[in-house]
């Protein structure tokens, strides 16, 4: 079983943040059940860690099901879907099955503990070529958590002299909203999907500035988070990244935490044009990128997992890679050639991160088929849900502000 150290960094602030990750699919026709029960059950033979619950004392899995039939549960298309699950007595996986005579939506809620949103992918890949194919899906397929690169990589990049920078002086918040009815908060997701067109024309705005799609998202949401912070001039935004890409020759498939975070900080006046944000934030990443400071959140934990108690290692996951107020995470692109069932197109798809209560606020931004998505998962009322469709909105009207320069400036020749 995985008892990889990284899953403890997602067993800290419970009450504040349930380590979750959300993916929702719409597909157009009727999705086979039962078909699917077998495909969950198929994935559980390459990461049985879904049919266990978690053990936090010794960091360890303990089954708790042998079957994905109580995993699936086929619900009504109006029924609420985000009752928070308690991953250290459940499964780590819950699959929701809502079906219309012309759509199925299908929910997956996966922990966070388990896996990160990279190794969410993988699996959403795994489940459906086990849907499409069965049993010789699995053949030769081994899940591969074994952590021997990352403390070779450790090891070759001495700590830092620097003081710890997980911490900001001036963090980023969104203001709480007054109570304006006695409505209860509860868990809904939200958030507004980009065109083709107008992701087509950022990709292209980027590639002509010679930044990142991600330097161009962590600079707009900071940005707009910044109208909230008057007299902030500082845009302090974790940005977690995928560790894989540090391992050499990596075909492996690694359904497992093996993300660490970049802290990113930028110094921006209110009133800054959104390009010369974009620019410092690249700068920045560039900089962080060349000196592997991801390292730096993870470093202490791998050092001391094996001396240490449950507790003191929380401690330190505190003092590294805490729950800030304000979070970005970006799932990238999912590759909808490899997300297929059988016959049924899947039409649309939604990643979102753990659930906020608000006003502690995340953005999850993800491809897929050509639109970025920016997507929230928040607990709230709807007004404090509408609250945060503004937020997105005007990220997405920095993100025009951007291309437009980009595509309006010129050079006298």
């Amino acid at each position: 079983m995985n008892d990889n150290p990284l899953n403890i960094l997602h067993t800290i602030g419970l009450k504040a943040l349930y380590p979750v990750i959300r993916c929702q699919l719409k597909l157009a026709g009727q999705l086979d059940v039962s078909r699917l029960i077998q495909a969950v059950n198929l994935t559980a033979k390459v990461v049985p860690e879904l049919f266990c619950r978690y053990e936090l004392a010794d960091n360890s899995w303990q089954p708790v099901v042998t079957d994905a039939s109580t995993l699936v549960q086929e619900v009504p298309a109006d029924a609420p879907l985000d009752d928070t699950p308690d991953w250290f007595t459940q499964p780590q996986l819950r699959v929701q099955v809502q079906a219309t005579s012309s759509e199925t939506t299908l929910t997956l809620t996966i922990s966070h503990i388990l896996t990160d949103g990279s190794g969410f992918k993988q699996y959403l890949y795994l489940l459906s070529d086990c849907y499409n194919r069965g049993p010789v899906a699995i053949t030769g397929v081994k899940n591969v958590v074994e952590l021997s690169w990352l403390k070779e990589l450790l090891a070759s990049h001495p700590a830092p002299q620097t003081g710890n920078v997980d911490h900001p002086a001036q963090p980023l918040q969104l203001p709480k909203l007054a109570a304006a009815s006695t409505e209860q908060q509860r868990p809904q997701v939200s958030g507004l999907r980009l065109s083709q067109q107008l992701t087509r024309d950022l990709l292209a705005a980027t590639h002509e500035q010679g930044v990142t799609v991600n330097d161009v998202l962590l600079a707009t949401f900071g940005k707009t988070i910044q109208a909230y912070n008057q007299g902030n001039t500082t845009l302090a935004i974790a940005c977690p990244t995928d560790m894989r890409q540090a391992i050499k020759h990596n075909h492996d498939l690694r359904i497992a935490n093996h993300t660490a975070r970049y802290n990113p900080v930028i110094t921006s006046a209110s009133d800054e044009p959104i390009g010369t944000a974009v620019q410092k934030m690249h700068t920045e990443m560039t900089q962080l990128k060349q000196r592997d400071q991801f390292l730096d959140s993870v470093r202490s934990l791998m050092a001391q997992y094996q001396t240490l108690g449950i507790h003191e290692l929380q401690q330190i996951v505190e003092a590294n890679y805490h729950v800030r107020e304000i979070g970005y995470t970006n799932f990238g692109v999912i590759d909808d050639q490899r997300l297929v069932f059988d016959q049924l197109p899947v039409t649309q798809c939604l990643l979102t991160g753990s659930f906020r209560t608000a006003p502690m606020f995340q953005v999850a931004c993800s491809t897929f088929k050509g639109e970025l998505s920016l997507g929230f998962n928040m607990i709230g009322t709807d007004e404090e849900v509408q609250f945060g469709r503004v937020v997105t909105t005007a990220m997405v009207a920095q993100i025009k502000a951007f291309v437009a320069q980009s595509t309006t400036d010129a050079v006298v020749l």
